[in-house]
């Protein structure tokens, strides 16, 4: 990988993203994530804002994120994010957030499908990307699978989808997701746990004024818990995506 393809942003948590129990929130460093790619998209010509010009989108199609180190308030920190295409079908987005002495805190790997913006079907990129963008990765990282299909769950929480839970795309931003899978969880837990690890697969868009249902299963263990997130759209029963969450004590 070349340097000169990382994109490199110095920040600081913000104290909106530490949670009640002091940790950093999954949906807040989402979000941080997904803004730095969005500004090293900009700066290459291939934004969201870019795409829509053609008539395309681009939308997340799986996620994984990784915890190895709590990162705390206002301490300097170094956000990089890099970029490749993986066999002319989708992007593959890293991104790293390290402290001063370069130790990596917080990792993540996406998965980014360019669409058509009228029916979401996937496009190959090098019609609509830069030909000296399309270096290819070396290799495609395996992420965790987390392609469940439970009949019962232990928790449930039903939602419905608000305005403001709309992104530019016209459909529920991914950070949501996060957020209600989340809330399906028992308070108990979440004041007991810490999120170590994320693996987040969005199978179908959700729009608004949907309804939709949180749904978790949890399994036990003495030092940790895994707990694996269905959302549904209520009516049809639809499937919206799964995650599935590894958590240590607090």
């Amino acid at each position: 990988m070349d340097t000169d393809t990382i994109f490199y942003q110095k920040t600081q948590l913000p104290y909106s993203a530490i949670g009640a129990n002091g940790q950093v929130r999954i949906d807040r460093i989402l979000n941080m994530f997904q803004d730095a790619a969005s500004q090293q998209c900009s700066q290459l010509g291939i934004s969201g804002l870019d795409m829509a010009k053609k008539q395309l989108k681009w939308v997340v199609s799986r996620y994984q994120i990784q915890i190895h180190k709590n990162p705390h308030w206002l301490d300097p920190l170094e956000l990089k994010t890099w970029r490749s295409p993986w066999k002319n079908l989708y992007e593959l987005r890293h991104v790293s957030i390290v402290n001063q002495e370069q130790e990596e805190l917080i990792s993540a790997l996406g998965i980014w499908i360019l669409v058509k913006a009228e029916n979401s079907k996937p496009v190959r990129l090098s019609p609509h990307l830069p030909k000296n963008l399309m270096t290819p990765a070396q290799s495609c990282p395996e992420l965790e699978k987390n392609d469940h299909d439970f009949d019962v769950f232990d928790h449930e929480s039903e939602f419905k989808i608000r305005a403001h839970d709309m992104d530019l795309n016209q459909h529920v931003n991914n950070t949501v997701y996060v957020q209600w899978a989340m809330e399906a969880m028992p308070l108990s837990l979440l004041n007991e746990f810490k999120p170590v690890n994320c693996t987040v697969s969005f199978l179908k868009e959700s729009f608004y004024p949907d309804k939709i249902v949180s749904k978790v299963k949890i399994d036990f263990s003495p030092d940790k818990l895994i707990t694996h997130h269905s959302i549904f759209q209520i009516s049809g029963a639809l499937k919206l995506a799964n995650l599935t969450m590894t958590w240590k004590k607090l």
